[in-house]
């Protein structure tokens, strides 16, 4: 019974990810799509790719190989499916949106399938503290600015590599660390912060309906309520919240009893920690009490990390020399080494204070705050009090700048 647990959990997510797929509201490609050419093209490249975009048959194959021969085989599959289209007698007569709708499904089912594979591929020790990585070789093609795309929603790859984007880089962004059981409870609101740092618009809406539906039967009854109130909060959402009511209404309606932890977090002094400035000297929130403080938690190895960067020098920038007086940039690094945090002062020049909170993910700054990916941004009032735990980023330019202005004229 013992070796087949791990092939009947591997179902179960199957499952799970195949259901997923009527939460889907908006049009389908056979109704969009109705031009005689266009159809009868359609049709024959679902009928000759079929096993490339059956996701499940895809899953179970990835298990059994490495990520050299996966990548090789989704670079292949890829690259026969551009050629058949491309070179197709029809190819001229076929409309612009087919051509677009084919691309879409072509480059999506690549990266869906590729993110996959540390994910569906079960780790050979259940003990280890970290989950398995793609080589940073294998990304260099992914190209971030296109993945919050409307448009692409219509293509069901795409949708699956919504679901596959958010874990693996949610992933990536905790080193790939895994949740110790305490913390298990956090993976599903991590994962729709990160998509809330990361989407927008239909994709983002989506993307948290996703997540409910795959995930609200493992997660606690608060973190699901939680990621259904931000779903509920994007505009005409009502086409999700009725399917996620469906599926996930009885866990909602769970009310579990509080963690004595968790109350006496609530209670806690934040200036119980400190961190040290770039001069060595220990450092508290304390400090900063009077003025509001725009926390920005990060690292050296923290990619999203550093592309934030030039827009908080921009977002800096937008304060009057009168505005700064009562507003701090605090960053606050988490790098294991001081030489690392260092250096990536040098380099990067962050305007506004600095501190290092030393431990990585088990220093202090993180543990009090519960953070389980970063970048992460905390706004802090005048009273040194939390007034948002989740801010904005810099790259959300104007919504935290008024955000920020609120405080100040508080």
């Amino acid at each position: 019974m013992k070796t087949l647990l791990p092939f009947l959990l591997f179902l179960i997510g199957v499952q799970r990810v195949a259901s997923a797929q009527d939460i889907y509201p908006g049009p389908r490609p056979e109704t969009v799509l109705t031009a005689p050419t266009d159809q009868a093209f359609l049709k024959e490249f679902n009928e000759k790719f079929k096993a490339d975009f059956d996701a499940p048959a895809q899953y179970a194959k990835a298990q059994a190989m490495t990520v050299d021969g996966w990548e090789m085989n989704l670079y292949t599959a890829r690259k026969t499916q551009r050629a058949f289209y491309q070179e197709h007698p029809q190819a001229p007569q076929l409309s612009e949106a087919l051509k677009r709708y084919i691309e879409n499904c072509i480059r999506w089912n690549y990266w869906h399938l590729l993110l996959a594979w540390p994910i569906v591929r079960p780790n050979a020790q259940t003990s280890q503290q970290t989950g398995p990585s793609l080589p940073a070789v294998m990304l260099e093609g992914f190209e971030e600015a296109k993945v919050a795309d409307e448009a692409a929603l219509l293509a069901e790859p795409y949708r699956n590599f919504l679901l596959y984007y958010i874990t693996y880089f949610q992933r990536k962004a905790r080193s790939f660390a895994s949740y110790p059981p305490a913390d298990k409870h956090r993976m599903l609101t991590d994962k729709a912060d990160f998509a809330r740092q990361h989407l927008s618009g239909k994709p983002y809406q989506y993307a948290l309906a996703r997540l409910l539906v795959d995930e609200c039967g493992n997660a606690v009854p608060s973190s699901v309520r939680e990621v259904f109130a931000m779903l509920s909060a994007t505009p005409n959402s009502t086409v999700y919240t009725d399917a996620v009511k469906v599926r996930c209404g009885a866990v909602m309606a769970h009310k579990e009893e509080p963690k004595p932890e968790a109350v006496a977090q609530k209670k806690a002094d934040p200036n119980v920690f400190s961190f040290v400035n770039q001069q060595g000297a220990a450092v508290t929130l304390e400090d900063y009490r009077g003025k509001v403080v725009y926390l920005d938690i990060w690292a050296s190895w923290c990619g999203p990390c550093l592309v934030e960067m030039p827009h908080s020098k921009q977002l800096h920038e937008r304060f009057t020399k009168k505005q700064l007086e009562n507003v701090v940039f605090l960053y606050v690094s988490i790098d294991d080494s001081e030489g690392n945090w260092k250096s990536a002062l040098q380099k990067h020049q962050l305007p506004g204070d600095q501190g290092w909170s030393k431990g990585g993910w088990r220093s202090r700054i993180v543990q009090y705050f519960g953070i389980q990916s970063i970048p992460r941004y905390i706004l802090l009032d005048k009273k040194g009090q939390v007034a948002d735990l989740n801010a904005q980023r810099p790259s959300s330019a104007n919504a935290i700048y008024q955000d920020i202005v609120k405080l100040l004229e508080e």
